[in-house]
């Protein structure tokens, strides 16, 4: 007998930008820059600030859905910036393992040398 649909607590919320990760992915033909990010795009015609943050959100969801249940390792790097009388997100997909090596090839092992460490304590 078939289950149904998952709850409404385990439903993902909108909006759902997975084809966007993976368009900026394609765009650079699966490689990373020297930096780990793929390539650059652009969300328009975003009406409020609010709304845009609430893309940035979602594209961190999305990210964090992917690490999870695919085989891309991405993480999001995303900026909100001002578009005429409206907003735009301008992101590109970052590939973990690549921004890592890059890390460690720029500032060395020493992680009290790193701009931001994730093991850091917070002060």
């Amino acid at each position: 007998m078939p289950r149904g649909p998952a709850p409404a607590w385990r439903q993902r919320k909108a909006p759902v930008l997975d084809d966007w990760l993976l368009a900026s992915i394609q765009r650079a033909n699966g490689k990373p820059g020297t930096d780990g990010h793929f390539a650059e795009l652009h969300i328009t015609g975003i009406g409020t600030r609010p709304e845009a943050t609430e893309y940035v959100r979602a594209l961190h969801r999305s990210g964090r859905y992917l690490c999870k249940y695919s085989e891309h390792q991405v993480g999001i790097h995303a900026k909100i910036r001002k578009n005429g009388s409206g907003w735009k997100v301008i992101f590109s997909a970052v590939d973990k393992t690549a921004a890592k090596a890059y890390v460690l090839e720029k500032y060395g092992p020493d992680r009290s040398k790193w701009p931001y460490d994730p093991r850091r304590r917070s002060a």
